[in-house]
């Protein structure tokens, strides 16, 4: 019974979101306010107004890292996108090859995880469905690519998923950051195999097999350097940018070796591209400000210290400390005043963004803020104890075999990596620790299956559908892509079992 009760909230979500058909934002605050009602009218799981209120600021806290971050980051996209920047780069690919599969690898493994690094909120695929269709891809091949191209939502809007799962379950960012990128390698790999199967079959795996493989070493092995050495929340953001110029690098050599172009043609393309690399340059200028920004705050020692200790939201009584300033929403911020001044942006144009970004934000920091709230006040009512026991108990080492399902399920449920974390991180910790399995392995387990399986959001498959103008194919959709999600999640299970018995 007690089992049954501690998992009332979570089932709650299930109801509301399927059967119900409720928003997240909704569902998040009926559960939250179911989970109040049980530990105040449940003996087992009591707790006081006070220990209630405690629990639900604390969990609000620990969304500002996030809720800081995606404001800045929505608000940096609306402004770009504002002054053609999207487009600019969209139509920059079309002309520098008609060749359809690198241009699926560079807007899949490039530019729209550079959107989803900078920008989270599942951006990117609003952005990179529809240029999907202006490239000429038929509606639901745009749409399907257009969510497979989510690869790097553990490193969204500069990690802040990860940041929150890290502060959650008590692990080290760095370490979260790692054991991710370690998990996700075969994942990027089944995500680009995928993308080029579905826009030209095994024919064109076979055919560019090469430039496949160079692109995934250069963007798996940028993750994971970058996650070890410089910093996770710009690990994203520089592993595209990389990805990006090395796929344009394998263009221009591959042009150079065409004896096909005239000398007059020539003189016209050489100025298309002079062109071009001028407005790609100024475009993706803020991107590049933001990345130095950041890597000065995290290599520069006496800049970083002056960072941490000036600025500084610091709530002892809620176990809480924030420096502003050192969060990557503080650099968000500053290039976003980058952005309005190099590009001249008017006054009408940045309150119609700031309008957009409110828009977009609230809703997601709410239902954010519900969900993590859920995972205290659960937490404080030892109902999370008593799941990952009665769980422990029945599963055992086994456990490690369901972890992923846990995480996708969490992922597919809330459309978040945040609200996966929120809601199931610390359930998965201990629970691990009741098995005595490591508990780091299952934390980057949940943190990549949660991720991945985001794609597959109901809520999110309802909008390819709408921005790709394939309503009548909506369940086609969701079933392509649930069972993309499902071959993610067996390859990330097959994964933490070799990483476990090594």
């Amino acid at each position: 019974m007690t089992f049954f009760i501690a998992l009332l909230p979570i089932l709650g979500i299930f109801f509301f979101l399927f059967f119900f058909k409720l928003t997240s934002l909704r569902a998040g605050i009926i559960a939250y306010i179911m989970t109040i009602i049980i530990t105040i009218f449940y003996s087992g799981y009591h707790l006081s107004p006070e220990n209630i209120i405690h629990s639900s600021v604390h969990g609000i806290l620990i969304s500002f890292i996030a809720a800081y971050v995606l404001f800045f980051g929505i608000f940096l996209f609306h402004l770009i996108d504002s002054v053609g920047g999207i487009q600019s780069i969209a139509s920059f690919i079309s002309q520098i090859t008609n060749d359809r599969i690198m241009q699926v690898m560079i807007l899949v493994v490039g530019l729209s995880p550079l959107i989803e690094s900078t920008s989270g909120f599942g951006i990117a695929f609003m952005m990179i469905a529809p240029i999907f269709i202006a490239l000429g891809f038929p509606p639901l091949k745009a749409a399907l690519l257009g969510l497979v191209s989510m690869l790097a939502v553990p490193w969204g809007a500069l990690a802040t998923g990860t940041v929150i799962g890290a502060e959650l379950g008590g692990i080290s960012l760095q370490k979260l950051g790692i054991g991710t990128a370690l998990i996700s390698t075969p994942v990027f790999a089944y995500f680009m195999i995928i993308a080029v199967f579905i826009t030209g079959g095994f024919a064109a795996i076979k055919n560019k097999w090469k430039e496949l493989f160079i692109l995934l070493i250069i963007f798996s092995s940028s993750i994971l350097l970058f996650n070890s050495f410089v910093s996770v929340e710009l690990a994203g953001v520089l592993s595209s940018l990389i990805t990006t110029g090395a796929g344009l690098l394998m263009i221009k050599i591959s042009s150079a070796k065409s004896d096909i172009s005239k000398t007059t043609t020539s003189q016209l393309s050489v100025s298309t591209e002079v062109h071009g690399k001028i407005n790609i340059l100024k475009v993706l200028s803020p991107y590049i400000i933001l990345t130095v920004m950041i890597f000065t705050s995290r290599i520069w020692t006496p800049f970083r210290q002056f960072l941490e200790s000036h600025v500084v939201i610091n709530l002892p009584t809620f176990s809480f400390s924030m420096a502003l300033l050192y969060s990557p929403g503080f650099w968000l911020f500053v290039t976003c005043l980058f952005t309005i001044f190099i590009f001249k942006i008017r006054k009408k144009i940045i309150f119609i963004s700031l309008k957009k970004t409110l828009k977009q934000w609230i809703p997601f920091t709410i239902s954010t803020s519900a969900f993590v709230c859920i995972s205290e006040v659960m937490a404080e009512a030892g109902m999370i104890a008593t799941l990952a026991s009665s769980t422990g108990a029945f599963f055992g080492n086994s456990f490690l075999l369901i972890s992923p399902l846990i995480g996708g399920i969490g992922g597919f449920l809330t459309g978040s990596n945040t609200g996966s974390n929120a809601m199931f991180i610390k359930l998965q910790i201990q629970t691990a620790e009741q098995v005595r399995l490591s508990s780091d392995l299952i934390a980057f387990t949940q943190n990549a299956s949660s991720s991945h399986a985001t794609m597959a959001s109901p809520s999110r498959v309802m909008l390819g559908s709408a921005l790709c103008g394939i309503q009548s194919q909506e369940n086609q959709l969701l079933k392509i892509i649930s069972l993309i999600v499902l071959g993610s999640l067996l390859l990330i299970l097959l994964t933490t079992l070799v990483i476990s018995l090594s």
